[in-house]
């Protein structure tokens, strides 16, 4: 060191730079706040337009959020921040990946749960696909002797009938699930279950019809179903995919699934009828296995996906609704109608508020063990 050398000018600090996590924070709030309005009116009104119209506008606002934190961390490489070129770009594509998939949690939530389905469903824009009826007695071989009487028993079949219809389009939304997995390389268990859980549908397809058609005599089937090979598959981007596969299955298998299995086990203790409570238990048993063959997939896909897939399953807390509601009979709302096996408004909305009260402690046990672990 030369002790006659002249001191080194001191450099003013740079100036701090722009708060990106901060501007990619507000506007992922405000596109949040605009799914959950969105879809609280699209329930309130019956409108599957508002509320996409909605998700449209909250994935504006978070676009708007991201090129804002684009501009800002390009700023802070400018100023002198020392993350480095490398640096920033991990930056940006951790906060851009994370806000798109959170959001993609939300919106596949919000289309998923507009109102009450009977387990796993296939779906197009929100709206549950399912097949048309025809005058045909291959679904109605189970012998059941029902003993209601007479002014409800139309009513009643109608509604069986309509069961039926859930039931039989659930065989193909586990037949895909098959593939998904199967692409995704799932371990066997989880491949077996799914097929497992698709044999169990038809025969509850059979026994919703067979049940019909004792109540009222007449021969109705599910017709062909080819909007079922038409279903959606996934993402080709495997992150992409484990997030999709992990929010669809939260959704329809936690959740609906789960709601059912309770619902349905209540009906059981409730039903006057043997024929009708002896279907219920058998559904009851097999929606419970299903439920939980549903969060097998959630915790695989979160284990292979990590945090995306948490990021995801984070945006679907965001948006799960806290109440939804099945399309039933005018005379079945107030529960008249359970003694005969069709559940009621408020055992509906009870088994809801369990079911989703558990989901949500749960998941958000499963997330932050996932980021502890990172």
């Amino acid at each position: 060191m030369n002790p006659y050398a002249a001191p080194e000018a001191e450099l003013p600090a740079p100036p701090a730079p722009p708060a990106a996590s901060a501007t990619g924070a507000l506007h992922v709030m405000i596109a949040l706040s605009l799914l959950v309005v969105s879809w609280s009116l699209a329930v309130g009104l019956s409108s599957i337009l508002l509320g996409a119209l909605g998700f449209v506008g909250a994935v504006v606002v978070a676009v708007l959020g991201l090129i804002k934190s684009t501009g800002a961390l390009g700023a802070s490489a400018f100023l002198g921040l020392r993350l480095g070129v490398k640096g920033t770009c991990l930056a940006l594509f951790g906060l851009v990946g994370n806000g798109l998939l959170l959001l993609r949690g939300a919106g596949l939530t919000l289309l998923a749960t507009f109102g009450f389905s009977r387990g796993r469903q296939l779906r197009r824009f929100g709206r549950v696909m399912l097949p048309r009826l025809e005058q045909d007695g291959r679904w109605t071989a189970v012998r059941l002797s029902p003993e209601i009487s007479a002014p409800e028993r139309a009513g009643v079949a109608a509604q069986w009938r309509e069961n039926g219809r859930t039931e039989h389009a659930s065989v193909a939304a586990f037949a895909r699930l098959t593939l998904d997995l199967m692409g995704l390389g799932a371990p066997p268990a989880l491949i077996a279950a799914s097929n497992r859980d698709a044999l169990d549908e038809i025969r509850h397809t059979e026994l919703c019809y067979s049940l019909a058609r004792s109540l009222d005599g007449q021969a109705v089937s599910p017709a062909a179903f080819p909007e079922a090979a038409r279903a959606k598959t996934l993402p080709k981007n495997r992150t992409l995919a484990l997030a999709t596969l992990a929010v669809d299955s939260l959704v329809d298998g936690a959740l609906h699934e789960g709601v059912s299995a309770r619902v349905i086990a209540k009906l059981a203790k409730r039903c006057e009828d043997p024929a009708i409570r002896a279907v219920l238990k058998e559904i009851a048993a097999d929606e419970g296995r299903h439920a939980a063959h549903g969060w097998d997939v959630v915790e695989w896909c979160l284990a292979e996906g990590g945090a995306p897939v948490a990021s995801a399953l984070e945006g679907a807390l965001r948006t799960l609704p806290g109440e939804v509601h099945g399309d039933l009979p005018r005379d079945a709302e107030d529960g008249s109608w359970e003694r005969f096996g069709i559940h009621g408004r408020a055992l509906e909305a009870a088994e809801l508020a369990k079911t989703r009260a558990d989901l949500v402690a749960r998941v958000r046990a499963m997330i932050q063990g996932t980021r502890a672990a990172a």
